[in-house]
């Protein structure tokens, strides 16, 4: 079945309370408890004094009452003394200066004086409690953002990194185009990864910026796997994983989990709805992400327990049904494992107003009775844990993407992720499940792969797509696409799309980054819809044309076309926009491949499907905060503000 955690901090607590806790977490149905990930001051009070006699303590209670534990590495949070005896180990920011300490996460992943008292407390702990029964697995760091650090030790690195990468300065300065702006490199140490905070990224040379940030997910993808292999050492077949999230500088993801056990995600979606009908606020396209990661069902390890109010002023109350149904939108897109934030506020620190399932009463509240509703809920569907979502739509993300069009902004209002969630909105939107997958993954056993906003040219990507398509798949690319290649440079002497010429059957006569402004374009069924952000204009060869500019000296010019390309066909987006255009074209698109869909559900509502074991499980959630009702097929279903139901293979509503 679906595994329960909760998130539980003993550190913060009396121990007369433990005991009542794990009773009472046990009673609710909770299966696993996370811990410790924040407690390295308690586990060596002094450098080089360890006292784990606490957690011990901790572990055993939780064991006793039948739960397992995931065990968190501290080192997001290091000790105030390993600061203070060695500042070298703070992080530095774009301005180059230490960070305050006081705040998490406020180590340097790269200093080498800070990675012998990682791997000190990391073995310490593996030495102690690898391979024991109560330790279901391990959660590495916490929340781990790409490392922009620029302290002394990171800049060297950054440039042993590059010396690796280019082998010369000569080699060096060709790949970055350093003759403009007279910033040509004629020494190693004249590198500089500073960000100053009054200059805005797209400032810098993009192609420096771009290999930055690939450094700093490398350096990433190394810290994890360096305490993986610590745990390893003790044992073997350990479940290792980590948290992600969303945060400002997004690591590479896949490269982060791939030498994990399995993807894990801390999925906090808005308890506040927009009022603007076009705004993206589901976090269905999150969900299919992490799932891409490792192109499996995945944890979440920290889902929304309570309404927040450790990083901002308070957030208002979540809405009844709220936590169950966001939780079961987790399920349905693939977790096996909810895990809440948390079982208790906290009555001190940064966090005490960053609400859990029980408030600071110490009452069994309204949130409390919601989840202990939906845990006897999917205890009646024990199986559900041995099925997973199988999609004939991939969409594919690549980390050079963010990193390039977060770097070297294209213009108001257009970003990556909006196209990326436009997509994966409307595929959940028409009850079709959808993968989120590495740019570089596989393409067999889908029918579409949509491409969005593909800035840099993966060197492989061109010639897969067309065979892709050759074999009777269909594609879709949008603007942006093919602009730079990898050194992060714009391609010379061939016309947008540039790579994706001959399969898109088009070219990019000009473009108007029209930013905030709405523009509409028209579809040859005469449907008009809204665009704003960016706007191709195309000249077709060969393809033909899906819609028209309506405005301005392009009205008439080619927006959307659509060209055959062996037995398939390629799609290409000239501009953003809104909501229905992505349904409508998603419905034609689906339609062609023969992949069964659902018309008329009613915005918000999302329906996936997990199958295995010879059943099936369809999920419909209403994302909304006012009721909705459908037909499905004769039967008219109505759902609460963010209800979620399921119904089986046979037809049946659980």
């Amino acid at each position: 079945m679906i595994a329960i955690g909760m998130a539980y901090y003993p550190e913060h607590w009396d121990r007369a309370l433990w005991e009542e806790d794990a009773r009472r977490m046990a009673k609710m149905g909770v299966h696993l408890v996370r811990m410790a990930e924040f407690a390295w001051s308690r586990m060596e009070p002094e450098d080089g004094r360890f006292d784990f006699g606490w957690l011990d303590d901790a572990i055993d209670v939780v064991a006793r009452h039948g739960m397992r534990v995931i065990l968190g590495t501290p080192t997001n949070s290091a000790p105030v003394w390993l600061y203070h005896d060695h500042p070298e180990t703070r992080q530095c920011g774009r301005d180059g200066r230490p960070v305050d300490v006081g705040i998490r996460g406020h180590r340097c992943i790269v200093s080498p004086t800070f990675r012998r008292y990682a791997e000190r407390i990391v073995e310490e702990m593996a030495r102690r409690y690898a391979g024991r029964p109560e330790i279901a697995a391990w959660q590495i760091d916490n929340e781990l953002e790409n490392s922009h650090c620029t302290c002394p030790a990171c800049r060297a690195a950054f440039r042993g990194w590059l010396r690796e990468k280019y082998g010369t300065l000569d080699a060096l300065n060709r790949a970055w185009g350093s003759a403009v702006w007279s910033g040509e490199i004629s020494d190693w140490e004249q590198i500089e990864p500073l960000l100053a905070p009054d200059c805005m990224p797209d400032w810098h040379n993009p192609a420096f910026m771009l290999d930055f940030e690939r450094f700093g997910a490398s350096r990433t993808t190394d810290y994890v796997l360096f305490q993986r292999d610590i745990i390893r050492r003790y044992d073997p077949q350990a479940v290792v994983t980590t948290n992600c999230c969303f945060c400002q500088h997004l690591p590479d993801f896949h490269s982060e989990f791939a030498g994990l056990s399995v993807a894990a995600y801390d999925n906090y979606p808005p308890t506040v709805l927009p009022d603007d009908p076009q705004a993206l606020y589901s976090n269905a396209f999150a969900l299919d992400f992490i799932r891409g990661f490792k192109r499996q069902n995945f944890w979440i390890l920290e889902q929304l327990g309570g309404p927040g109010g450790c990083w901002s002023p308070f957030g208002p109350t979540t809405e009844p049904g709220m936590l169950a149904g966001y939780a079961m939108q987790a399920v349905a897109h693939g977790a096996d494992l909810l895990g809440f934030f948390r079982w208790r506020s906290c009555c001190t620190g940064a966090e005490m107003m960053g609400h859990g399932i029980l408030d600071h009463d110490d009452r069994e509240n309204r949130r409390f009775r919601e989840i202990e509703a939906l845990l006897r809920r999917l205890e009646r569907m024990p199986e559900l844990d041995k099925s997973a979502l199988r999609s004939p739509v991939a969409i594919l993300y690549g980390a050079d993407q963010e990193f390039a069009l977060k770097n070297q902004r294209q213009s108001a209002k257009y970003a990556y992720w909006t196209q990326l969630r436009l997509f994966d909105e409307a595929c959940t939107g028409l009850g079709v499940n959808v993968d989120v997958i590495e740019e570089r993954e596989p393409l067999d056993g889908y029918r579409v792969v949509v491409v969005p906003a593909h800035h840099i040219i993966e060197p492989t990507l061109p010639e897969r797509l067309e065979a892709f398509a050759r074999a009777g798949g269909t594609v879709v690319l949008t603007n942006r696409s093919g602009v730079k290649d990898k050194t992060g440079n714009c391609v010379f002497g061939e016309p947008l799309p540039t790579a994706f010429r001959a399969l898109c059957g088009c070219i990019v006569e000009e473009y108007d980054p029209i930013g905030e402004r709405r523009q509409h374009v028209t579809a040859g069924d005469g449907a008009r819809y809204a665009v704003t952000g960016w706007c191709d204009l195309l000249a077709t060869e060969g393809a033909r044309v899906w819609a028209r500019y309506d405005e301005r000296f392009y009205a008439g010019t080619a927006a959307i076309t659509k060209n055959d390309f062996g037995a398939g066909h390629a799609y290409y987006l000239g501009a953003v926009g809104e909501k229905a255009l992505y349904r409508a074209l998603m419905a034609e698109i689906l339609g062609e491949q023969g992949v069964p869909f659902l018309s008329g559900l009613p915005q918000g509502v999302e329906v996936t499907t997990r199958e295995g074991g010879g059943k099936r499980w369809r999920f419909f959630f209403n994302n909304t905060a006012g009721g909705v009702r459908f037909l499905l097929g004769e039967e008219t279903v109505a759902l609460r503000p963010f209800e979620m139901a399921v119904q089986t293979e046979k037809g049946e509503w659980l």
